[in-house]
């Protein structure tokens, strides 16, 4: 086996479009941590929404959230690198998502707050309702993002959504161009917006580095916008099927879609290169 890590994201990837992981996947990883490879999890969630996969796969050790704002620890459940928003930037963020009237979804360290209930929401909600896992995350209506910032917490990551895909695109159009922000669509009605220069690519990298892991010994499987410069960054990127042509076209390879057993098969066809 050429690799020693295999790094993928959640949303589109590893899940099918149930959410789900696919037994096939299981047993692939399995096998992989057999052969001593390490894998993670490189997601734009919140750590407190990876952890019922992670327990899931049996994995140990950290998984990189919020697209790499920070690296989170699950033994010692904490954060063990990571750079939040700075926290006047962080308003500002708030300040233009009012002035296009679009809504907010806020990453703290324990805690996902939004003031408009949306669709994602409640189905997240209901997701959350019925896990075993524990602690469970915990999703919160709110009155105010700003009387949130006012008590200074650590803010790790917004998600710009809006129904009106117009409205939501013109506050893109102005969020790409502020120098103190990452912007990332996730999906056709959401943004990721993180502090600048943080990434799921670039926090993989260096992350592994410190494990005496390069880049080329990294195997990355991704879906969508935010997934890029991981693929691109890894030793070998791999696109889903079901990721835009412009994903796919910056991939080394292109598998199958995310309700087959795509990533089951490449990762058993590394195994007995």
């Amino acid at each position: 086996m050429p690799y020693r890590m295999i790094a993928l994201d959640l949303d589109g990837t590893l899940l099918d479009p149930e959410g789900r992981i696919r037994p096939s996947t299981i047993v692939a990883l399995g096998a992989a941590k057999g052969q001593g490879l390490e894998v993670v999890l490189v997601t734009g969630r919140h750590h407190s929404v990876t952890r019922p996969y992670f327990e899931e796969l049996g994995l140990s050790g950290a998984a990189i959230c919020c697209n790499g704002t920070y690296v989170y620890d699950f033994p010692t459940e904490r954060v063990v690198s990571g750079e939040p928003f700075d926290l006047a930037d962080a308003r500002r963020v708030v300040a233009s998502c009012r002035q296009h009237g679009v809504d907010m979804l806020v990453y703290l360290d324990d805690v996902m707050l939004y003031e408009v209930p949306t669709p994602h929401l409640q189905k997240l909600g209901a997701w959350i309702d019925g896990l075993s896992t524990r602690p469970k995350p915990e999703l919160r209506r709110i009155p105010s993002v700003e009387a949130v910032l006012d008590a200074a917490p650590n803010v790790w990551k917004f998600v710009v959504t809006h129904a009106d895909a117009g409205r939501l695109a013109g506050w893109y159009a102005e969020a790409e161009t502020m120098p103190a922000y990452a912007v990332e669509y996730s999906w056709h009605d959401r943004i990721d917006v993180m502090p600048a220069g943080r990434s799921k690519g670039s926090r993989l990298v260096s992350w592994a580095a410190e494990r005496g892991v390069d880049s080329r010994d990294i195997v990355a499987f991704g879906d969508n916008f935010n997934d890029v410069d991981m693929l691109t960054g890894a030793g070998l990127g791999i696109a889903m099927g079901n990721a835009p042509d412009a994903v796919k076209a910056k991939a080394a390879e292109v598998i199958g879609t995310n309700d087959t057993d795509a990533i089951a098969r490449r990762i058993e066809s590394l195994l007995h290169a």
